[in-house]
C-alpha cells in the first residue's frame, strides 16, 4: 500500500465523484479507478459503491476512511516537523467552524492574524453543521468550534471550553407576548415555533430543553440558516429560542422582542461552545499549528484562557 493510494481514496470520499477527485488530484479518472481497485484488493474488502452519477462508501470504506485521515495527518506531523527545524513554522491547519461563532469571536481578525505571522502554515476554513468530533479524530480537521448539547465524552479528541451564554425567547413585536419582560417555559411550549433542522446544535439543545421536563411544542418551520430563522420570527411566523448574543446582534432590533426565559425546575442549560482536538497529537519538537492557533485567539481575546 503506498501513501497515493490513501491520499486517492480519501479524495474520492470527499469527493463523491470518480471525475471530480481525479480532478482535484491532478490525474485522470481510469488512474483514480485502477488505484480504488488495487486497495480494495489488497484490503479483501470492497470500499465504495459505484454508480453513474455518485459514489457512496461502504460500511468498510467509512471505517477505513479514519484510519487514512489519521495516518495521513500523522505522516504530515512529521514531514513538517522535519522542514520546521530552519526555524519557519510550517505545517497544516484546518479549522471547523460554526454559523453562529461570528457573534462571540471576529473570526476574519483572528484568521488574517495567524496567516500574517504564519504564512508558512496551509490553511482551510470549513463551515460544518454535523459530523465535527469524528472529522477531528480523524486528522480531516485538526482543530474545530463545536456547539456542546449534554455532557457526552467521546474518546481520541480534547475539548476546551470556549464560551456560553443564556438561552432567550424572541418574537414578533406583533406579537402578544413581546408586552411581557420575561415568559415562561411552559407557557412558551403553546406556542407555534421556527426551527434550525434537527442535526443542528441549537435545534438539539432546545428540544433537550423541552423533552426533560415533559413539554411539547409544535415547530411549524424548520430552516437551516439561522438568518432565515430569524426573519421568520420577524415576520410572525413563530417563535424561537436562542443564545441572547444572537438575538442581540440580529439586526431586526426593531422587529423583534427578547424575553428572558423562567421556569420552575431548575436552570436552562446553556448555549455552550468549546474547542475541539486531537487528543494525541504526535509529539514534535516545538509547537504545533494548533498550539499556536490557540495561543493567537488567547491574545485577541481578553480574558480567554484555552488550557490544554
Amino acid at each position: 500500500m503506498e501513501i497515493r493510494h490513501l491520499q486517492h481514496f480519501i479524495a474520492l470520499a470527499e469527493e463523491g465523484q470518480f471525475t471530480a477527485a481525479a480532478r482535484k488530484m491532478h490525474i485522470v479518472q481510469s488512474g483514480l479507478s485502477v488505484t480504488i481497485k488495487e486497495l480494495e484488493q489488497e484490503l479483501g474488502s470492497q470500499l465504495v459503491n459505484r454508480t453513474t452519477r455518485r459514489v457512496s462508501l461502504t460500511s468498510s470504506g467509512e471505517l477505513f476512511l479514519e484510519h487514512a485521515r489519521s495516518s495521513l495527518a500523522m505522516l504530515n506531523d512529521g514531514i513538517n516537523a522535519v522542514r520546521s527545524q530552519d526555524g519557519v513554522v510550517r505545517g497544516r491547519l484546518h479549522l471547523g467552524i460554526l454559523q453562529s461563532l461570528r457573534h462571540y469571536l471576529n473570526l476574519p481578525h483572528l484568521l488574517d492574524t495567524f496567516c500574517s505571522k504564519y504564512p508558512e502554515v496551509e490553511f482551510a476554513v470549513r463551515n460544518l453543521s454535523t459530523e465535527t468530533i469524528p472529522a477531528v479524530r480523524s486528522g480531516y480537521l485538526d482543530v474545530s468550534f463545536h456547539a456542546l448539547v449534554g455532557n457526552k465524552k467521546w474518546t481520541g479528541v480534547k475539548i476546551i471550553p470556549f464560551t456560553q451564554d443564556s438561552l432567550v425567547a424572541i418574537c414578533s413585536k406583533k406579537h402578544q407576548l413581546a408586552t411581557g419582560r420575561t415568559v415562561r417555559l411552559d407557557c412558551l411550549a403553546v406556542e407555534r415555533f421556527v426551527d434550525l433542522t434537527p442535526e443542528r446544535g441549537l435545534r438539539r439543545l432546545v428540544d433537550h430543553v423541552f423533552s426533560e421536563r415533559n413539554l411539547k411544542r409544535d415547530t411549524v418551520y424548520e430552516v437551516s440558516d439561522v438568518d432565515m430563522m430569524l426573519h421568520f420570527v420577524a415576520e410572525g411566523l413563530g417563535l424561537a429560542i436562542v443564545p441572547s448574543a444572537l438575538a442581540r446582534s440580529s439586526g431586526l432590533p426593531k422587529q423583534l422582542h427578547v424575553l428572558p426565559i423562567t421556569t420552575s425546575h431548575g436552570r436552562l442549560p446553556k448555549w455552550r461552545i468549546v474547542i475541539v482536538t486531537r487528543a494525541q497529537r504526535r509529539h514534535v519538537p516545538g509547537k504545533t499549528t494548533v498550539d499556536l492557533f490557540l495561543e493567537t485567539l488567547e491574545k485577541l481575546q481578553p480574558g480567554l484562557t484555552l488550557r490544554q
